[in-house]
């Protein structure tokens, strides 16, 4: 498993992987950036686009709790399925994950830790996709106890 460390710079195989609503509204967060930086297309939810991939984990017509965890974990992880199919199809491409945050909650209510084992129980993880080091770092010695627990070094 591969890993990047501080933020992802536009090149020209880099795809900025970002959460997203499917309505495709790119205003807030990894989301803005996508669009400024990386061609994200306002009002595209889902897939690549330009040299980014929209992820859905949060439905912005969903008022209650601030929209908060308004796409279930069940469907993330369809949907973090369907990204690694296409990650797998274009193995020329390194997909970065633009999530670093571990215990904070993200936009879309998850916490880090909760994101990462949703990447997890998708599947195994397409050699073309890359972590934040702060991901891979929970992953590798906290998941899948390679190393001292993460209590220990946090």
């Amino acid at each position: 498993m591969k890993h990047y460390i501080g933020n992802i710079e536009p090149e020209p195989n880099t795809i900025f992987v970002f959460g997203s609503n499917p309505e495709g509204r790119h205003g807030a967060g990894a989301a803005k950036v996508a669009r400024e930086k990386f061609g994200a297309i306002y009002g595209q939810g889902e897939g690549i686009q330009g040299h980014a991939y929209a992820l859905p984990t949060k439905d912005l017509r969903v008022k209650e709790n601030n929209g908060y965890r308004s796409i279930s974990k069940e469907q993330i992880i369809e949907n973090i399925k369907k990204l690694y199919k296409c990650a797998n199809e274009h193995p020329d491409l390194d997909f970065k994950i633009a999530y670093r945050n571990v215990f904070e909650k993200s936009l879309n209510g998850y916490t880090g830790v909760e994101m990462i084992k949703m990447f997890d129980e998708a599947g195994d993880v397409p050699k073309n996709i890359w972590f934040s080091k702060e991901w891979w770092e929970y992953y590798n010695y906290h998941l899948h106890d390679r190393g001292q627990l993460f209590e220990d070094w946090k």
